[in-house]
């Protein structure tokens, strides 16, 4: 079976990064079509950093990544370690911040207008993507122009 890939990212890492960090899967796609990276990308910032991967993680995180035995080897060329990871970063912004989208913005910038339009952005892809799920929620009618109410049916 050829695995179901978004940006790079088997779905199944999508789902256990998610399970395992308590972020909806939505939420991380999200992220992942927001930030548009890929396995493998490296990403120069303006102020000297670097984001890597398909969840563009910053470079500022390398430190305390170290910690736990994680390299930016790993962040780059690993899709399901890149998405843990950031999922981890995107939980962590989550509870800190003062409401999720807050904190949503705070995976990117904590600098009150980046933040606004990047939650902004990915509030909007969230948005479009849990109503195309939905969509197949809905229930459908055989034929919707019966009216019961003048048909006699209990």
């Amino acid at each position: 079976m050829v695995p179901f890939l978004i940006n790079d990212v088997p779905i199944e890492c999508i789902n256990h990064a998610a399970v395992a960090y308590h972020v909806p899967a939505t939420m991380i796609i999200s992220i992942l079509k927001t930030e548009g990276g890929r396995n493998g990308m490296k990403s120069p910032n303006t102020d000297g950093t670097y984001d890597y991967g398909p969840m563009q993680i910053n470079s500022r995180w390398l430190g305390t990544l170290a910690r736990y035995g994680y390299t930016v080897n790993d962040l780059q060329f690993d899709p399901c370690i890149n998405v843990s990871v950031g999922a981890w970063i995107l939980a962590t912004n989550i509870a800190d911040g003062k409401t999720v989208w807050n904190g949503v913005g705070n995976y990117h910038s904590h600098t009150p207008h980046l933040n606004i339009t990047y939650s902004q952005k990915v509030q909007h892809f969230h948005h479009w993507l849990t109503k195309v799920i939905n969509q197949d929620k809905t229930p459908h009618l055989a034929n919707k122009s019966t009216n019961y109410a003048n048909s006699g049916a209990s």
